[in-house]
């Protein structure tokens, strides 16, 4: 993978939510299933967190409905099938597809609002927190770090006066997203073909 793979320019960014028009439906299998002009869905749960992007959790529109062009060769496309007959999977619908907001509009007209958004995500707090403690890392301790904070997550819970500071909710493509926004924003750099990463500006 090439580092500019691992970049999302902001101008491309609003673009393509552009493209999504006034209440536009984006669905995280049109990328995974090789739309170019598609989100990843990493960067489409990262906006969701954020709010700049709807998340239905109810009454989630069928693909026909937004007239998804990826309908003949989709497999998920009875999973979102209104008829509970016609549904024939236990995946849930909820976080999957998404939906244009007013938010997403002015994000739109103003690809810098990002840099007021991004920052308050748990993950983008957490690659604040690691890049202040070092300001270059390799792609691969960054993820070992991940997952032991991942994995220490996962322990018993403390008290509920000690709560956690951070939420792991995020997968590995939210994580990836992240960082491929913060490098977009000037805030990250690749260096080594895409091997390591460097602190430019802090965030926090």
């Amino acid at each position: 993978m090439t580092a500019e793979r691992l970049v999302i320019d902001l101008t491309a960014l609003a673009a393509r939510l552009a493209r999504l028009g006034e209440n536009g439906i984006a669905c995280i299998h049109q990328a995974e299933l090789g739309d170019p002009e598609a989100l990843p869905g990493g960067v489409l749960r990262l906006l969701g967190d954020l709010g700049l992007l709807d998340s239905p959790r109810t009454r989630i529109p069928p693909c026909q409905e937004h007239d998804c062009p990826l309908i003949p060769s989709c497999p998920y496309v009875t999973d979102f099938a209104r008829d509970a007959s016609s549904s024939r999977s236990d995946r849930p619908k909820s976080g999957r597809k998404f939906q244009a907001n007013e938010l997403t509009r002015q994000l739109v007209a103003d690809p810098e609002l990002l840099a007021r958004f991004l920052p308050s995500h748990p993950i983008a707090q957490w690659l604040a927190a690691r890049f202040a403690e070092c300001p270059d890392w390799t792609v691969f301790t960054l993820a070992e770090a991940w997952l032991e904070a991942a994995l220490a997550d996962q322990e018993p819970a403390g008290t509920p006066a000690q709560p956690r500071p951070t939420d792991f909710a995020g997968t590995r493509r939210e994580l990836a997203a992240c960082v491929a926004l913060l490098v977009g924003l000037g805030w990250l750099a690749w260096e080594n073909e895409g091997r390591n990463l460097r602190l430019v500006q802090r965030w926090w």
